[in-house]
This record gives structure tokens, sequence and C-alpha cells, in this order.
């Protein structure tokens, strides 16, 4: 799931769930086995890995630059209802998600100025 939060004319975005095995996965051939997926989203090279990976399907989808976040929080709790980050349709609740982040989504932009 992820979450854009445009405050200003740059977007940033919220990552969760960027999938347990994959981070795992990632881990083991990046030299980070063993690794808990809250240590691992704290990582600086995987979110670069993200970040590539967001970029090249938004170069290939035909996004202009101006759409493309320029930084990434991960987070290790996944979006679901139980913490109210979701409608049992499993729509993200953008304003509930936002304010649960905030810290997070302000420090992004204040790295961006």
């Amino acid at each position: 799931d992820a979450v854009v939060a445009s405050q200003s004319t740059v977007s940033s975005g919220i990552n969760a769930e960027y999938g347990e095995l994959a981070a795992e996965s990632w881990a083991s051939s990046n030299g980070h086995t063993g690794k808990s997926l809250a240590e691992l989203c704290k990582l600086e090279e995987l979110k670069e890995e993200i970040m590539k990976q967001v970029t090249e399907k938004g170069r290939a989808g035909g996004l202009k630059s101006f759409e493309f976040a320029k930084k990434i929080h991960l987070s290790p709790e996944p979006f679901g209802v139980e913490n109210d980050l979701t409608t049992p349709t499993f729509k993200l609740k953008r304003h509930n998600i936002v304010k649960r982040y905030k810290a997070e989504i302000d420090e992004m932009y204040r790295d961006l100025d």
C-alpha cells in the first residue's frame, strides 16, 4: 500500500507492507540477513532500492518527473482495519494515514527543502 502526501509542489510517500518476504529476500541478497522488518524499513539502502523500482515503473507508465515521489518512509506496520488505516473493503483512509504518519511526512518535506 502506498499513500502519496502532496503538501507542496513535491510528492512524498508512505509505503507499508513492501512485503516481508520481499524485504527478507532483498536483505539476504544484500548482507542484512536476520534483521527484523522494522530494522529493514530503516535502511537507506532498501529505501533506495524501492525508489528505484517505483521510478522505473513510473517511467514505464509515462509519468512526468513532477509526478514521482521524491522521498519515502517505509513502515513495518500494515495498513489495515485493525489500526483504522483502511476500510473493511481495504480502501485507504488517507486522512487517518496522514494523521498517523504526520511526523514522518513533515520530516520528508523538511529533508526536501
